[in-house]
């Protein structure tokens, strides 16, 4: 009897049956799903982690720019805003926090124009106001010493990064 076991006189074939196969193949399939949704989600996260960091670092690169200009036009009478001479597409001559208030690119740029790297589809907007000494949050319609400069970073017009700032007159 090749093929067989005996045991307690009932013949039991060797191998597998057609239902344990069956069975074994519906349960790797099952885990080859999840295994697959799994990966796909670890990759979705990573993508979004890399869009989030890449928008915080546009948008801390053109923060620090703007803090390295003076508080207000030096030597004028103090406007809110840009200045004669100061365009709304160029800001190489930019040389007070204010004048940044509404400005936006897209794609980002350096200061003096040279478009940035791997900046292709991104955006970034900037808004400079008075505010509270007390109060940062409230917004001042007339000067008080501090401004508040916020520069949003966004990705296909989707927000991706926000940083703020107080800048103060002393």
């Amino acid at each position: 009897m090749i093929g067989q076991v005996r045991s307690s006189n009932v013949e039991m074939p060797l191998g597998f049956t057609l239902v344990e196969a069956v069975i074994s193949t519906a349960i790797v399939a099952v885990m080859f799903v999840a295994a697959v949704h799994t990966v796909g989600a670890a990759r979705l996260t990573q993508y979004r982690t890399s869009r989030i960091s890449q928008g915080r670092l546009l948008a801390e690169s053109l923060l620090a720019e703007i803090l390295q200009q003076a508080y207000q036009e030096p030597g004028e009478t103090y406007v809110f805003g840009r200045e004669a001479g100061e365009s709304e597409t160029v800001r190489a001559a930019y040389d007070d926090v204010d004048d940044y208030h509404g400005w936006t690119e897209s794609p980002p740029a350096a200061k003096d124009g040279t478009a940035l790297p791997n900046a292709a589809h991104w955006s970034r907007t900037v808004t400079v106001q008075w505010v509270l000494p007390a109060d940062p949050q409230q917004v001042s319609g007339t000067e008080t010493g501090v401004k508040r400069i916020t520069v949003v970073a966004a990705f296909r017009h989707v927000p991706q990064a926000t940083v703020v700032a107080l800048r103060t007159n002393h």
